[in-house]
């Protein structure tokens, strides 16, 4: 292997096995928070505004019960001639520091008291998404965040409370992804190459499913999962999960 992919994965391990050892009573505080929300009538959504959004949906192993909440903004505007863009193409598509867009959301979504929202960002810094955390409070739902605690305490608070994520959240699990993601220097480049917040996002939400679905389980309530449609009765198992789910909603 690579000298560089070896340092990469070697420095992954380090945070993944300081995620084992640091986060096990924080992924079972907030696993009973969502058992006791289902075993209550509740129900689970999951929003995340980074790069690994649809990483726990329709995917196998993963909750049917758990419930997607994205919003999706585009701005369409043609260039007049002569005119010179003001924004990147990044930075027409931002739309994370608007901190009012986070009541558009929750005034549009299904979320109703006694459900709780698990809410990703590495960061945790943004407008919309404290603004979306607290809004959900607002509305009697549990909040569960899955972010990276050191890079967000050094990053200044932009929502208008001073608030971060960590800071609001009813559970806090934290991805421990390091200040500005990269993992890894690169002689001769000017910033940490390798990002880690993806594969930690990945960890943290596949280790709260099982969590989660350990809790269910202890109180008594099976929960319906994906199969994997690459295994030869994977259509089949799916189906008849779909339609247990349609009756029972979990």
């Amino acid at each position: 292997m690579a000298d560089e992919a070896r340092r990469y994965i070697d420095r992954i391990q380090e945070i993944v096995a300081q995620f084992s050892a640091s986060q096990g009573e924080a992924l079972a505080r907030a696993a009973a928070l969502a058992a006791d929300a289902v075993a209550a009538g509740g129900v689970l959504h999951h929003f995340d505004t980074g790069h690994m959004k649809q990483e726990p949906i329709r995917r196998a192993g993963g909750l049917l019960a758990l419930n997607h909440l994205e919003l999706e903004v585009e701005v369409e505007h043609a260039l007049p001639a002569g005119r010179t863009p003001r924004l990147s193409p990044l930075e027409q598509r931002y739309f994370y520091d608007r901190e009012e867009l986070a009541e558009l959301l929750l005034a549009k979504s299904h979320l109703e008291k006694g459900d709780v929202l698990i809410q990703v960002s590495n960061s945790g810094k943004e407008p919309f998404t404290v603004g979306v955390g607290l809004g959900a409070q607002e509305r009697g739902v549990r909040v569960i965040a899955l972010t990276s605690v050191e890079f967000s305490r050094s990053l200044e608070a932009r929502y208008s409370s001073g608030n971060r994520l960590f800071e609001i959240a009813d559970a806090v699990i934290d991805m421990g992804a390091p200040p500005g993601d990269g993992i890894l220097e690169v002689e001769g480049i000017a910033t940490p190459v390798g990002a880690s917040s993806g594969v930690m996002t990945a960890v943290a939400l596949w280790a709260l499913t099982c969590e989660v679905v350990g809790a269910l389980v202890e109180r008594g309530i099976t929960p319906s999962i994906w199969r994997s449609v690459n295994l030869p009765d994977g259509f089949e198992f799916n189906r008849a999960q779909q339609a247990r789910y349609a009756e029972r909603g979990i």
